[in-house]
């Protein structure tokens, strides 16, 4: 008798459990069928998951939902959408969804891509805003020049491309952050600091902790909760990077960064290691963006080289043959700065958008938003969707200097969103368009040569399914475009101001001299 009564007790609990959420479910955007108590928990892809995400806003619309557990998830597909929710009601959504594995255990709650947004957060803004400014970022160029120059040089000898880019993008941030120039790019604390990104990227995967999906298993002891064991690890490994660079910089006679946090009254109200932390995640955070939307740009040539005769030219006569293009030389180089918003769009390294979250529960175009839920802004989507972009899986820079159909707006929100965006993304630009300006004027990328004689393929849709997914190894040749094009990078390098000292110096002054408040 009594195991009917918990028969039907547990029956009744499934029934009342069913109908919540269908209630629940009612007034949201449309999206694949949901399973009772899982949701869509059996339909989560784990390879390339941004993929399948597009394929449910073709057939369900450009705002969708789905439900991963306790998870309500809106994915937006549209630029116009996304604009009016993540820029005009960011008050709403500028959130970050619960990551426990990632946030809690691993970088307890410093790392400050996934902090919530609450006043903690907006210390750390008001912090990072006067280095990352963008009058401030057009006095980073020296060191962008210097950094440049090695790379075009560092090309002359090898087509390692992918160590190449790793080694501008690491010595750049690092010189700034530490006054630290990172010289070959196989130094021992660039080697740490990617093993801490690929410990990052392993606690943030999706599905791969339990705890994640079921948060309040993070009460355990760490003995029942093996999680918590490699949370711990890894967190040692990051916490003695991020200490020890700190104290390197403070120690430099140079300007930094680090210097320049420290003496800011915000810093007043922070300890050493969350400091520290704040450093080192501006630092991680320009790591790999820079290099492998360089790939990107790179496999761009390599699958549609039509494109670089007309750059070339551009270059030529705007530049000319005997110096090297310049951040100043940009208003007059549109087609290259066309070159570089297509690869930002082509290709995003980030096509699963970053995700934010709800503060409050919103209403839009008559679906219910709940509060909590996690907002997935698909860039892949946006930027291959085909009634704003003509032929979107094409690489062509043209469609940048095209005036766009009226009413269709573009996507162009390659640094995401709100008050979330990329605080970084300013000396980000500015890496890319000289990067991109300098190499295609110095050199021709062609394929490799496969033993049957004919140009190696590369299947430019073979990407990592990492937070940031990059292109699978491919190869490319990197050929001076003349011998006097080679004279002219060999020099620029040779005559070059390579004491980082110095130049972080001018930095400052340059600073100090158009009205920049510098603390450090």
């Amino acid at each position: 008798m009594s195991a009917t009564i918990v028969l039907w007790s547990i029956l009744g609990l499934v029934v009342l459990r069913v109908i919540y959420e269908r209630i629940r479910d009612r007034s949201l955007p449309p999206g694949p069928r949901r399973l009772p108590l899982i949701g869509n928990f059996h339909q989560a892809p784990t390879e390339l998951p941004w993929i399948t995400y597009r394929n449910w806003i073709q057939e369900y619309g450009p705002i969708t939902s789905a439900q991963f557990g306790g998870n309500t998830v809106i994915f937006i597909g549209d630029a116009s959408i996304a604009r009016d929710l993540l820029d005009k009601r960011g008050n709403i959504y500028s959130d970050r969804p619960r990551m426990v594995m990632a946030g809690e255990n691993l970088t307890k709650g410093m790392h400050l891509l996934l902090r919530r947004y609450d006043e903690r957060y907006k210390l750390h803004q008001r912090l990072d805003a006067p280095v990352l400014s963008p009058r401030a970022s057009k006095t980073y160029y020296p060191l962008q020049d210097l950094e440049s120059k090695q790379l075009l040089f560092d090309f002359l000898s090898t087509n390692h491309f992918r160590k190449v880019y790793e080694r501008y993008a690491a010595s750049l941030v690092y010189s700034l952050a530490y006054g630290i120039r990172l010289q070959t790019g196989a130094e021992p604390m660039l080697k740490h600091a990617h093993q801490i990104q690929e410990n990052f990227g392993y606690a943030g995967r999706v599905g791969t902790w339990i705890v994640d999906a079921l948060p309040f298993l993070n009460i355990l002891p760490s003995c029942l909760a093996p999680w918590k064991k490699t949370a711990e690890a890894f967190y040692h490994l990051e916490k003695a990077l991020h200490l020890g660079n700190m104290q390197t910089a403070l120690a430099s006679k140079s300007w930094n960064w680090a210097k320049e946090f420290l003496a800011s009254k915000e810093a007043s109200e922070m300890s050493d290691i969350e400091l520290a932390y704040n450093v080192g995640i501006l630092a991680d955070a320009g790591l790999d963006t820079t290099s492998v939307q360089m790939r990107m740009f790179t496999l761009g040539v390599i699958s549609y080289p039509e494109f670089v005769t007309k750059a070339q030219q551009e270059l030529d006569e705007v530049i000319g043959l005997d110096q090297l293009p310049t951040l100043e030389d940009e208003p007059d180089l549109p087609y290259v700065t066309a070159v570089m918003k297509e690869s930002l769009r082509w290709r995003s390294i980030v096509p699963g958008g970053i995700p934010h979250a709800t503060l409050e529960e919103d209403d839009y175009l008559g679906y219910r938003i709940p509060k909590g839920a996690t907002i997935i802004s698909l860039f892949w989507a946006m930027a291959l969707d085909e009634n704003t972009f003509d032929r979107p899986l094409e690489f062509r820079p043209e469609r940048w200097l095209e005036v766009p159909e009226s009413g269709k707006e573009r996507f162009v929100n390659f640094f995401g969103y709100g008050r979330r965006i990329c605080t970084g993304r300013h000396i980000a630009k500015n890496s890319l368009f000289l990067l991109i300006a300098r190499i295609l004027w110095g050199f021709n990328i062609c394929p490799t040569i496969g033993d049957d004689g004919k140009p190696k393929q590369v299947n430019d849709m073979h990407m990592t399914s990492g937070f940031v997914s990059s292109p699978l190894p491919f190869e490319a040749i990197f050929k001076p475009r003349s011998e006097h094009h080679k004279e002219i990078i060999e020099s620029s390098w040779h005559n070059a101001e390579k004491d980082v000292g110095v130049i972080l110096g001018s930095i400052k002054e340059k600073q100090i001299s158009i009205g920049l408040k510098v603390r450090g």
